[in-house]
């Protein structure tokens, strides 16, 4: 005759003591390590596979996070008084325009004595006008202030 497991109000099985016993399982050897066990074909198989998909991918310029420029600035040689009074000019006659998409260029200040100033106050003075509305967005060219000398802004 089986033993019946004693069971609960919601007829589960009541567990034991025994049942989380782990002793046994410390001494059981393993067959073979993950190592082992891993097949390297399956990354060869995924490299192919990748690679098959990137020749078949349209070749061509990575498509811009942004819409097409339709105005642009340059800054290069203002001071920081010169660049805002320029900078303010260039949104105002822009939204007159009814223009989305601009770009100021402020260069990376490579030629400049000492460390660059324009691109450090622009981006402040951007990030102020975003705060009060001014423009809906900016963001360096190319994704930070050391590999771009421009910023995109979208009214």
């Amino acid at each position: 005759m089986t033993k019946r497991a004693k069971r609960g109000r919601a007829a589960l099985p009541k567990l034991t003591d025994d049942d989380f016993s782990f002793a046994g399982l410390a001494d059981a050897k393993r067959e073979r390590s993950f190592v082992e066990m891993l097949d390297f074909d399956i990354f060869d198989r995924v490299s192919a596979e990748r690679a098959l998909q990137k020749e078949t991918k349209e070749e061509g310029p990575p498509k811009p996070l942004h819409p097409p420029i339709q105005e642009e600035l340059d800054l290069h040689g203002c001071t920081s008084a010169e660049a805002k009074i320029k900078v303010e000019n260039f949104l105002l006659t822009a939204r007159l325009k009814r223009l989305e998409s601009l770009r100021v260029i402020t260069g990376k200040g490579l030629h400049s004595q000492g460390a660059p100033v324009l691109p450090d106050f622009v981006e402040l003075l951007f990030r102020q006008m975003k705060l009060d509305g001014g423009i809906a967005s900016y963001a360096w060219e190319n994704g930070s202030k050391e590999k771009s000398g421009a910023i995109i802004v979208l009214l």
